[in-house]
């Protein structure tokens, strides 16, 4: 019997090394693939289709999911979301309707930054 729970304690403990090791290099990719669009990403004026909050939470922020609409260069429209922890203000800023800033990668229109900041020509 002790051996069974011994097994099942160690087949537990590989799961959540597994997932956590998941979870991190998924997140360092994330990381990457943002400062690749940033460094070499193109900007365009997107449009807020949604902001939906989840249920994370830091002391004065909340970890949100914006879906933005934008036309890249080549005239493709393309609908993209970016998770981002919002304070109240800028809750009110990324409202339902609202337009902002981003930059996308050339490859996959798909990764997008909020850029959040005015065009200027050539950026």
């Amino acid at each position: 019997m002790a051996n069974i729970l011994h097994g099942v304690a160690l087949l537990c403990i590989a799961i959540v090394v597994i997932f956590l090791i998941y979870k991190v290099t998924r997140w360092i990719r994330q990381l990457f693939i943002e400062a690749h669009v940033m460094k070499h990403g193109i900007g365009a004026n997107a449009d807020i289709i949604a902001l939906k909050r989840t249920n994370w939470m830091d002391r004065r922020s909340v970890y949100c999911e914006l879906v933005l609409r934008f036309k890249t260069r080549e005239g493709q429209v393309v609908q993209a979301s970016v998770f981002q922890f919002l304070d109240s203000r800028e809750i009110v800023r990324f409202a339902e309707g609202n337009g902002t800033t981003v930059k996308y990668s050339p490859q996959n229109p798909q990764h997008i930054v909020l850029y959040d900041r005015p065009l200027i020509l050539g950026d």
